[in-house]
């Protein structure tokens, strides 16, 4: 069997607005095997969601390839809707506002996938749990709240055991233990079930937490793929300063940013985060701006996350 569930070769899709021309995907290629969980990391209009819905048979590319589970997803897309889960960003229209949430999940895998109805209950059941849903089930699907709508939509998404699951910012609108629930099902669920997940995101910390691998998007283009330790070597930054306070000066923060071998600086609610390569070789000329200025602060010397090493991959991208 072929360890490959989805693979996508050399994907266009262009949007013509006002106008314009917008390639929401520029020659994309990716390729996710059962088993892994692959995020797919970028900013907004970067062409993450235009992918996940060419690869889910709702949106037709322009030109390229894509097979998922080994169907074309242009000659055998009712194939490739049979085997997949799918949890988009349209939760509000993704039921029947005057039926119960079991219902419409009852529904959903009865009418088009045939399961039975005592497994189908089964199923909800066990999903329910899982998310804390379960007292929501019988609940009219118009009365759920956002977060609520999208637990629901991840349910159904996953009550057919897919083996190919492709999720659309799954953490939106979630409330934090929620969305917690969910990260750990999917990192489960792929395991568990050998199944290959196609998770899309903005949330980096969500992304390194769930992913065996991350893909990196930004305006149609792949600019890195890879584990997330192998991101923070692609951009080779190593280290991180982090000065914790959260009022300090413009004039001194200028002065620190302008400081020879750091390679971005991220102002955070606790203060700023400078990326260098070597911390130990400009922390001797941030200590001396800061003395120099009559100020003592808390100063962390650490690794570069994930957030920081996308900041400067997007941030590196200079094609206009």
């Amino acid at each position: 069997m072929n360890d490959t569930a989805v693979e996508a070769k050399g994907l266009y899709k262009i949007y013509k607005t006002g106008g314009k021309e917008v390639k929401a995907l520029n020659g994309v290629s990716i390729d996710v095997k059962y088993g892994e969980v692959v995020s797919l990391l970028g900013p907004n209009g970067a062409g993450k969601t235009t992918l996940v819905k060419i690869l889910a048979t709702l949106l037709v590319p322009d030109d390229g390839q894509a097979r998922v589970g080994g169907y074309d997803v242009l000659t055998q897309g009712h194939k490739v809707r049979k085997i997949i889960g799918y949890a988009g960003q349209d939760s509000e229209r993704s039921a029947y506002f005057r039926l119960t949430a079991r219902e419409n999940l009852l529904f959903f895998a009865r009418a088009f996938h045939g399961i039975s109805k005592e497994e189908a209950n089964k199923r909800i059941e066990e999903l329910a749990i899982a998310f804390g849903f379960e007292s929501k089930l019988d609940s009219y699907f118009i009365a759920l709240s956002g977060g609520e709508k999208q637990t629901f939509v991840i349910i159904r998404s996953l009550i057919t055991k897919p083996k190919i699951v492709f999720m659309d910012e799954p953490s939106k609108s979630l409330d934090p233990v929620t969305a917690s629930r969910v990260r750990k099902y999917i990192k489960e669920y792929a395991k568990n079930f050998n199944a290959a997940l196609l998770v899309t995101t903005h949330n980096m910390l969500e992304a390194e937490e769930i992913s065996n691998k991350v893909v990196m998007i930004n305006k149609g283009k792949i600019l890195f793929n890879g584990t997330s330790e192998e991101m923070k070597s692609f951009v080779a930054r190593t280290e991180s300063i982090e000065i914790h306070k959260n009022n300090i000066e413009e004039e001194i923060k200028l002065q620190i940013m302008h400081v020879p071998g750091i390679i971005s600086a991220v102002e955070k609610d606790s203060g700023i985060s400078l990326v260098c390569k070597d911390a130990y070789e400009v922390l001797p000329s941030i200590l001396s701006i800061l003395k120099s200025n009559g100020r003592r602060l808390p100063i962390s010397v650490g690794s570069t996350t994930l957030e920081e090493a996308f900041k400067v991959i997007v941030g590196g991208d200079k094609e206009n």
